[in-house]
């Protein structure tokens, strides 16, 4: 530090000066004692500056920078040029398709000619009526037939009697039997059963037995046949040649 002995020196060059004056001052008159006094003060406001030099002296930490924010580019937003788009023409297109086209007036015949579209109408009738009627044809084929009654059967084989019960012979017991048997389109025997008893048990089973195993015809109603129930008497007679 080179301000340190500049002070020192001047410290003992105060101090020299005090001590000779003050050796000056025993010898000489009170008035020139009053001019030491002056000078001794004014020398001791000269040493007062050297003494407050000596203290140590606190140096000032330099200022902090300022760290200036980096300058970076500023972008300017220049507006882009946005260019319009211009209508496809298929929009206005699809647009009129939507609405629906009015209706223009027909043109009226000119006198002595014909219109075509009246010759076109013409077998029009002629078509709709086969298709209307056929239609009642194929609902009433759907329909199932009803079973016709009758008291007739007819065979496609002639039907083998019934046997007489061995054991009603003997009794000489006798009756009649009444059967009804239900009958397909085919002819096919679909159901049986008594409609009547004999009151005689052999006799009832021998009808039933019979019955069974013949083979008869279809009814048929308006040249088609149909299903039928045919109602048959069997009669047991000693006599009887059935």
């Amino acid at each position: 530090m080179p301000r340190l002995p500049l002070c020192l020196a001047l410290s003992l060059v105060a101090h020299a000066g005090l001590a000779w004056l003050l050796h000056d001052l025993r010898a000489e008159p009170a008035i020139a004692r009053g001019e030491l006094r002056a000078e001794v003060v004014h020398l001791v406001g000269l040493v007062e500056p050297a003494a407050a030099a000596a203290e140590p002296v606190l140096l000032a930490a330099p200022p902090p920078r300022k760290v200036e924010p980096e300058s970076r580019p500023v972008v300017e937003a220049r507006p882009v040029a946005v260019k319009p788009r211009l209508a496809s023409p298929e929009a206005p297109a699809a647009k009129l398709a939507r609405r629906e086209p009015r209706p223009q007036p027909r043109p009226q015949p000119r006198p002595g000619t014909v219109p075509s579209v009246a010759k076109a109408a013409a077998p029009v009738p002629s078509t709709a009526p086969p298709a209307l009627a056929s239609q009642p044809v194929a609902v009433a084929a759907r329909l199932p037939k009803a079973e016709v009654v009758s008291d007739q059967p007819s065979f496609l084989v002639p039907p083998r009697p019934p046997i007489y019960p061995a054991q009603a012979r003997r009794r000489n017991q006798q009756g009649v039997v009444l059967v009804e048997v239900r009958l397909d389109e085919r002819g096919g025997l679909r159901d049986m059963k008594l409609l009547r008893s004999s009151g005689i048990e052999s006799l009832d089973e021998a009808a039933m037995k019979a019955v069974a195993s013949w083979r008869f015809r279809p009814e048929v109603q308006d040249g088609e046949p149909v299903p039928s129930r045919v109602r048959i008497p069997i009669e047991f007679a000693l006599t009887a040649s059935r």
